[in-house]
């Protein structure tokens, strides 16, 4: 149940930051590295806050039953007030759009005023602190939402288009205008408590989530949101030792949530990412909890690993459960490349690699995997939580650093195959998503849509394959005449 103890903890600011905070206010070298090396690009700020409706530059054949609003998401703000944040998830959120109406595509994109940036833009300074970064005489925050960038996701979910930032509440955004609109609240009692920005969306409708709070103790909470509009069921899960924890998996029966050792520690002082500590010493915990019933709980105990992404999950009668992990050995990924990357370096880490896990009830546990690296996966929307066979990643390509998208992959889970295509030296690929044919009988009968930077040219676009044949290439890509930053997930509204 929500108590006020537990929602006084997820809520405030204290859910945040454990401790005295140091300054991170750096010496920008960023643009000079750039001037030397195009594949920075992605990280450098839009030079406006608002990119207005332009058509793009088709090439190839355009597919006229692909119709809807494809958008993105992703830190966009790097530098601003004169200072460049100091990690790549710290920035503002900014949205691109694109329109698709079967013979052409339209791009608009714009800068999410949330609270926090509209106050930081009123002042003309950085003034609230970040995941990583702390600025000089930064304002003590009240709550959470105080410094929510409404950055790292979407969801367009019953009617509304939500923008999501996993420390805070999600963000209702105004489709006409792309502008933010206000912080969405779940039900009496649920304003501001932590939203994941990896909600499941099962094909009834029904949306499940979770949110982290690390102190004063550390908490889970579960929502369970009706597609119908019935009521919100959440509760909240005391957690010993709260882990970074960027996704979960729904099954028909079951949430698998699994906690890294990259845990937070209430001594280590600094920002939020500074006062996680990695202990591999603990392993991994994975917490399953039924979907009809969240007092009924276990723990399975793993390997220490880290990982971003899950592609999908599913359980068979019995109770064994079969999920997707992208598993990386440690988290240097998120430490050390994404910090560094903010000052123009870019340097090796520990990458995900494609991994299958399967839960016995009985407590015992098999990995496998096919040693090939990736992330950002996805999976025919039809089959979240429901056995799958086909899964779409991006991955990098032979050059470095080895965390560097650059291929478009697809995995035949059933028979091993592995399809792949390099779109070229330059190319930097983004998430790809899933979107089923409108008369679909495969699992793979849909398109794969996703954005693409190519550096070399310093232009963005859009791409779109078929999905049963991702090795033979886009069917066609459409291009705008300059780059957009590099983003994190989207999400596809058909008309």
């Amino acid at each position: 149940m929500l108590d006020r103890r537990s929602l006084l903890a997820m809520t405030g600011a204290a859910s945040l930051f454990a401790g005295p905070l140091r300054a991170s206010r750096r010496e920008d070298s960023f643009d000079a590295a750039l001037a030397g090396d195009s594949r920075l690009l992605g990280w450098a700020s839009p030079p406006v806050d608002y990119f207005e409706p332009r058509p793009l530059e088709i090439e190839g054949t355009w597919p006229a039953d692909l119709q809807g609003m494809f958008r993105r998401i992703g830190p966009a703000a790097h530098c601003r007030h004169g200072l460049r944040y100091r990690h790549w998830f710290d920035a503002d959120g900014m949205i691109q759009e694109f329109r698709l109406d079967g013979s052409g595509v339209t791009h608009r994109g714009r800068m999410l005023k949330t609270p926090k940036l509209a106050f930081e833009d009123r002042k003309g300074e950085r003034l609230l602190p970040a995941f990583a970064t702390h600025p000089e005489g930064a304002r003590p925050v009240r709550r959470a939402d105080d410094m929510n960038t409404a950055n790292t996701a979407l969801v367009d979910h019953r009617g509304e288009l939500l923008a999501l930032w996993e420390g805070g509440s999600a963000s209702i955004i105004d489709r006409e205008s792309l502008s933010w609109e206000a912080f969405k609240s779940w039900g009496a009692g649920l304003e501001g408590l932590p939203f994941t920005a990896h909600p499941k969306v099962e094909p009834d409708g029904t949306l499940w989530a979770f949110g982290l709070a690390s102190v004063p103790y550390g908490a889970l909470v579960l929502y369970h949101i009706p597609g119908n509009g019935a009521a919100v069921r959440a509760e909240v899960i005391p957690l010993e030792q709260p882990g970074f924890v960027h996704d979960f998996v729904v099954t028909r029966d079951f949430l698998v949530i699994v906690i890294p050792p990259f845990v937070h520690d209430p001594e280590v002082a600094g920002t939020f990412l500074d006062s996680h500590v990695w202990k591999p010493e603990l392993g991994s915990r994975v917490l399953v909890v039924r979907k009809d019933d969240f007092s009924s709980r276990r723990w399975v105990q793993l390997p220490a690993a880290f990982g971003f992404h899950h592609g999908n999950g599913w359980n068979e009668d019995d109770g064994t459960i079969h999920f997707d992990f992208f598993l990386a050995d440690d988290p240097s990924l998120l430490e050390d490349a994404f910090t560094k990357v903010m000052d123009g370096l870019l340097v090796e880490a520990s990458v995900p690699r494609f991994t299958r896990i399967v839960l016995h009830p009985d407590g015992s546990f098999a990995i496998a995997g096919d040693g090939g690296g990736g992330d950002f996966p996805t999976i025919n929307p039809a089959k979240v939580s429901r056995r799958h066979r086909y899964l779409y990643n991006v991955s990098s390509t032979s050059g470095t650093p080895a965390w560097l998208p650059g291929t478009i992959e697809k995995r035949d889970l059933e028979t091993g195959r592995l399809e792949r295509f390099d779109p070229g030296e330059g190319i930097q690929v983004e998430e790809h998503l899933f979107i089923p044919f409108r008369h679909a009988t495969k699992e793979d009968d849909g398109w794969l849509i996703g954005s693409f930077l190519d550096s070399s040219t310093a232009k963005s676009g859009v791409a779109v394959f078929d999905a049963r044949g991702v090795a033979d290439g886009p069917l066609a890509r459409a291009w705008l005449p300059f780059p957009l930053p590099l983003g994190f997930h989207g999400q596809f509204s058909p008309v």
